[in-house]
């Protein structure tokens, strides 16, 4: 077995409240941040206590709110240029997925000097100057606090790729569930099928599974199984939504390894061609694309969706126990219900192909005409 690195390099906050400490964390790290975020953040009051909490120990803050879902390049560069003027030390993530994920892009390309998107296509590296990283996720589900990937679209080239660099890793996560309460409740759902999928890929394709990593895995998919149904039906159930939470920030992290576990996010390359094409919801993308990808993958791995089936979800059929609940929780969709296009099914291979790194890792070696072909069977 290969050598394996399990590393945590930050410091993790968690429960409800740990918002509170964000000023003291940051004062540690720096004396000026800029909070990375979205244009309505506002409205939920969290940015204003935020502020205040940073104000109240010592740290000036400045806020860059023009991050949109799937976060553009150009946007980042513009926050870049944005922080430069600011002279910032400190760089704080706060929403979703985008958001942290724009935040990891800013402080890469503000230390490295390059467009964000060379760093994408690595035709920069980062530096070690990079500015310390604070993460704060509003909503269960893309886990970008915990690990070092930062999934970012070119518009202009409709291609979306994942920046990773060990870098961009937070130096503390704060995990508040109580923020989690602001989101929408279709962001809860398409959080929740993300949190899912990122179990879910490695596990069906990893290719040294062994009894402790299956038991993290299983119980922590088992968690988000039976919680976001619960937590679509009272989304105010802050026990709910602490254990989706829990499932978030772990799902991502390199603890899902633990015992020497592998697999890949095939899958999630495919979302990301798609999205980078019709700019639709990641988690969304993904439910639309999981029974397809699955079916593709079963006869490469068919006791592990025996596994899945009896394990996660009590069932005999894996694939058909996974479709069952994302009906339960809303998600049993298909590409054309969001606005995606059959005649993009080539385009979308093509484009998952060049910037898919796990497509040669599946267990059935995905190319350009095997994306094609699950974009045409979730269509």
């Amino acid at each position: 077995m290969p050598v394996q690195t399990i590393s945590l390099p930050g410091k993790i906050l968690f429960g409800t409240g740990s918002l509170n400490e964000l000023g003291k964390e940051a004062a540690l790290l720096g004396k000026k941040a800029i909070i990375v975020t979205y244009p309505d953040i506002k409205k939920v009051g969290i940015l204003d206590k935020v502020i205040a909490n940073l104000k109240t120990n010592g740290v000036e803050v400045v806020v860059y709110d023009k991050i949109e879902p799937n976060p553009r390049s150009t946007t980042i560069d513009a926050g870049v240029q944005f922080a430069r003027q600011e002279n910032i030390d400190v760089v704080i993530g706060l929403g979703g997925g985008s958001a942290m994920d724009a935040a990891k892009g800013l402080a890469v390309a503000y230390a490295g000097g390059a467009p964000v998107w060379d760093y994408v296509i690595r035709q920069a590296k980062a530096v070690p100057q990079t500015p310390p990283l604070i993460q704060i996720p509003t909503m269960a589900g893309t886990g970008s606090e915990i690990n070092a990937g930062a999934v970012i679209s070119n518009w202009e080239l409709h291609d979306k790729r994942a920046m990773v660099t060990n870098y961009s890793l937070a130096k503390v996560a704060i995990i508040d569930p109580e923020i989690t309460l602001t989101v929408p409740v279709s962001q809860v759902r398409a959080g929740g099928v993300d949190i899912f999928c990122h179990i879910v890929e490695p596990y069906l394709t990893d290719w040294g599974a062994n009894q402790l990593t299956d038991g993290i895995r299983e119980a922590t998919m088992r968690t988000v199984v039976e919680n976001l149904p619960l937590a679509l039906e009272n989304p105010k159930d802050i026990a709910v939504r602490t254990k989706l939470s829990w499932a978030s920030t772990l799902a991502m992290s390199s603890l899902m390894n633990l015992g020497g576990g592998g697999g890949v996010l095939s899958m999630h390359d495919i979302e990301h061609a798609v999205s980078g094409v019709f700019d639709v919801t990641h988690g969304v993308g993904l439910a639309a694309l999981l029974p397809a990808w699955m079916k593709f993958t079963l006869p490469a791995r068919p006791k592990r969706f025996e596994s899945l089936g009896k394990n996660v979800f009590g069932e005999a059929n894996g694939i058909i126990a996974t479709e069952a609940w994302l009906a339960k929780v809303g998600l049993y969709v298909k590409l054309r219900d969001l606005g995606a296009s059959l005649d993009k099914a080539e385009e979308i291979g093509l484009i998952a192909e060049k910037g898919g790194w796990g497509l040669k890792w599946h267990p059935i070696p995905m190319n350009a005409a095997s994306v094609a072909e699950i974009y045409r069977n979730a269509y």
